[in-house]
This record gives C-alpha cells, sequence and structure tokens, in this order.
C-alpha cells in the first residue's frame, strides 16, 4: 500500500508542477503578502498626508480605521494578512481543487492503474497529501516572510516563535481545508457541494462562532488562531485533534462510497 502510495503522490507531485497548480499557490500567498504590505504603506500614511494637507480637519476616525485595517504592529497586521490567506486564498484553491478527483474518476484515468492492482484509496489519499501539502506550505512560507517584511519597518510585539506557529497553524488549516474539499468532491455526486459548503464554512464559521465558547474547540477556531495571532497554544489542541477524526472519518465514507461506485460500474 505504501508503495502504490508513494508513486501515485510522485506522479501527482509533477503533476501540481506542470499543470502550474504548485506556482499557483506560492503566486497567490506571497502575491496577498506583497498586496497588504503595500496597502499598509500606503494607506496607513493617508491620516498623517492629510493632517499636513488639511490642518484642522478632524481626521481621528480615519485614524482608528487605518489602524484597524492596516495597522503597523507586526501581531496585529499579522493577522490581518492571515484573515485575507483565510478568504481570498483559501477561496481560490477550493475552486481550483475541487474538481480535480471528480474529473479523473469521470475520464477514466483510474481503470487502467486499478487493473494493475492500485485502489481508489490510493489516488484519493495522494492527492489530499500532495495538494493539501503544497498549499499548506505556501501558506507556511508566506507567513514567515511577511513577518519578517513586517519586522523591518513596524512596531515589533510578536516574537518569531509565535510567528512560527502561526504560520504553521495557517499551513496546516489549508492542508485541512484542500483535503475536505477533495473528499467532499468525491463524496457528493453533484461535486459543487464540496466548494459551497467548504467555501461557506470558511467565510462565516470563524466570524460568527468566536462569540460563543464552543467555538474554541471546533475545527475552525484553527483559523480564528491566527487571525487573532494568538499564542495560547494549549487551545490548540482540541480543534487539531477533532480535525483529523472528521478528516479520517469523512475518507472512510468515502472510500467506502468510491468502492460501492466502482463495483456496480463493474
Amino acid at each position: 500500500m505504501i508503495e502504490r502510495i508513494k508513486c501515485c503522490m510522485l506522479k501527482d507531485v509533477k503533476e501540481t508542477v506542470r499543470t502550474g497548480k504548485l506556482l499557483l499557490f506560492f503566486a497567490l500567498s506571497f502575491g496577498l503578502a506583497l498586496l497588504i504590505m503595500f496597502f499598509t504603506l500606503f494607506f496607513g500614511d493617508i491620516p498623517d498626508g492629510l493632517t499636513t494637507e488639511l490642518p484642522g480637519f478632524d481626521i481621528e476616525s480615519l485614524e482608528n480605521m487605518m489602524t484597524v485595517l492596516y495597522p503597523k504592529l507586526v501581531k496585529e497586521s499579522s493577522g490581518v494578512f492571515a484573515y485575507y490567506i483565510g478568504v481570498f486564498f483559501s477561496l481560490i484553491t477550493i475552486i481550483v481543487t475541487h474538481t480535480i478527483l471528480p474529473k479523473e474518476k469521470t475520464e477514466g484515468k483510474w481503470v487502467l492503474p486499478i487493473q494493475q492492482k492500485y485502489r481508489s484509496s490510493d489516488f484519493i489519499v495522494s492527492k489530499c497529501i500532495v495538494y493539501g501539502t503544497s498549499a499548506g506550505v505556501s501558506v507556511f512560507f508566506s507567513y514567515m516572510f511577511y513577518y519578517i517584511l513586517a519586522n523591518s519597518f513596524m512596531e515589533r510585539n510578536m516574537t518569531f516563535g509565535n510567528a512560527f506557529i502561526c504560520a504553521f497553524i495557517h499551513g496546516l488549516s489549508i492542508f485541512f481545508i484542500i483535503s475536505y474539499t477533495m473528499l467532499f468532491s468525491i463524496l457528493f455526486k453533484a461535486p459543487v457541494i464540496a466548494p459551497i459548503s467548504m467555501i461557506g464554512t470558511v467565510l462565516f464559521a470563524p466570524d460568527i462562532l468566536k462569540n460563543f465558547t464552543i467555538g474554541e474547540y471546533l475545527p475552525t477556531f484553527m483559523l480564528t488562531f491566527v487571525y487573532d495571532s494568538r499564542n495560547d497554544y494549549s487551545m490548540l489542541a482540541g480543534p487539531i485533534v477533532l480535525n483529523v477524526f472528521i478528516l479520517i472519518f469523512v475518507y472512510y465514507i468515502t472510500i467506502i462510497k468510491v468502492t460501492r461506485d466502482t463495483q456496480e460500474e463493474q
């Protein structure tokens, strides 16, 4: 089994490079980092400029808004970047990856490998690992890149260790998001259910559930954690363990469905 999955993963790694998806993941995450950094530099200086150009003009409310949207504090600014990753990066990668497994299955790309003793589970596991890891690693490195860049001119109120853990948790969150998307895409008859359900969860659940105590124990708390640049690491244990259990459960029911469908087709 391990050897089969290794072969599938090698093929999928080459596929991510050949199709440009690996480049997309890194370009998107680093592009967002540079974009948020530009906005922080440009919009953050607007109140100061207006003070010079319009003496006596009350710009306190504008300053407060700019401080919230584009703070010049490393911790808060990293949280803003993490939010953009959680929303825009997740949105695009979910849309890009949700058709991969259903397309391979409907086009009959699994038929010949299965005749050569491969299993449907090999293709599914490989895709989740390769695409989830590729997206997660790109987020990890872009987060650390943003943190280092922010440290060069912003007020330093976040340790390297805190940034490293937040980057890892955000990358792990993206891994789970992509894996869920790919599993749901093959689990449901209508692949469109996968992106709709995942996009809805990523966009709305963190903001809604953070207002309830139970939200601290749910999988989406991992996103909330990095959005707030928190450092109470013990709070991560429950959401991570629950994410793992849910992912394993979804994986097994997906394999059961795919196996049953394959038997019916034969």
